[in-house]
């Protein structure tokens, strides 16, 4: 993903740096934003863990995990570090859990939404980039709102990968909350197994850059994933574009910039 972004034929060095740089800014502000939520909902639920130990907080070191940010930038899904619940200090534990776990995806989505309605307002002022790989054409504001568009499908693609319900992902935690507790344990079960499930999608991304039948492998499992992520962008930003009256852009926003980002 990054080194897509980054050797862009199409840009000169010092731009493609400079996308590098926000990139990672969105990256970290969508991961942050996406852990504090956990901590936040859990302790307004009774459990004051994450805040005792500093994890309500914006600062990146308090939450950035290295292998994770990593992940983010190179594959395309990674994680933080895990802000601390302790469900027996919550007020009703399986349900608080849940709603906890779901915090962090609806985080996500909020800033996602929040992203599109920018975009769609830079839009309706002519100032979104329809050729934004063009150096010459780019201009603060059209790079403001091609960021905001890249933020936007960032987090979408965020919070559906943390509702993939595998332990230790969000989903895994609002479906145990669902089960009953032997069903629940049985389930909990498969973390044992989840982190070589993980590895081999992290290995099969890798191979699908050499071997075609790896990367047939590969888009046959993410491209549900991502068009479930476009057509919730698409939605998003059609929403905003009724909001400004100018739904009209949306196909061109789409078509000149969201599933190459």
């Amino acid at each position: 993903m990054v080194l897509n972004l980054f050797f862009n034929s199409s840009n000169n060095f010092a731009f493609n740096l400079a996308l590098l740089v926000l990139y990672v800014i969105c990256i970290l502000l969508a991961l942050i934003c996406h852990e504090v939520a956990h901590g936040l909902v859990a302790n307004w639920l009774g459990d004051p863990t994450a805040k005792q130990e500093g994890r309500l907080t914006l600062n990146p070191l308090a939450h950035v995990d290295p292998i994770g940010f990593l992940m983010m930038l190179f594959v395309g899904y990674g994680w933080a570090k895990p802000v601390p619940v302790n469900p027996r200090r919550l007020r009703k534990p399986r349900r608080d859990m849940a709603i906890v776990s779901f915090a962090g995806p609806l985080a996500n989505l909020l800033l996602a939404l929040f992203a599109g309605l920018g975009c769609c307002l830079f839009a309706a002022f002519g100032k979104f980039p329809m050729e934004a790989s063009v150096v010459e054409q780019i201009t603060p504001a059209s790079a403001v709102s091609y960021l905001l568009l890249v933020f936007m499908r960032l987090n979408i693609g965020l919070a559906l990968f943390n509702l993939i319900p595998l332990p230790p992902l969000d989903g895994s935690n609002i479906l145990v909350s669902f089960l009953r507790p032997n069903a629940a344990a049985k389930y909990l079960q498969s973390r044992l197994y989840t982190q070589y499930i993980f590895l081999g999608l992290i290995a099969l991304n890798v191979l699908s850059g050499f071997s075609t039948v790896a990367a047939m492998i590969n888009s046959l499992l993410w491209t549900p994933f991502y068009y479930l992520t476009y057509w919730i962008g698409k939605g998003i930003l059609f929403f905003g574009c009724l909001i400004f009256g100018t739904p009209g852009v949306v196909p061109n926003i789409l078509t000149a910039n969201f599933m190459s980002v």
